[in-house]
């Protein structure tokens, strides 16, 4: 029961450095220290804004129910 405990402790400081913007430059230092090769690319903010990333496109399609409904009003 130990483990679920420290897994959640973990996962909460893990949370909580990534909010207050302190997790990248802390895994930045661990790499390294362990010496593993890691090249980030600067990317500025403005080349990562998209306007609209899922566009909605509006295909005409029948409405059955209502058709139906009509076809069923006008013959009673």
């Amino acid at each position: 029961m130990s483990w679920f405990y420290a897994h959640c402790i973990v996962a909460l400081i893990i949370l909580l450095a990534d909010a207050r913007g302190t997790l990248e430059p802390t895994v930045k230092k661990i790499e390294e220290k362990f010496g593993i090769p890691v090249y980030y690319e600067e990317v500025s903010d403005s080349t990562n804004q998209i306007s609209n990333p899922y566009p909605i496109q509006y295909t005409p399609q029948q409405d059955t129910f209502n058709s139906q409904r009509e076809n069923n009003e006008s013959s009673t």
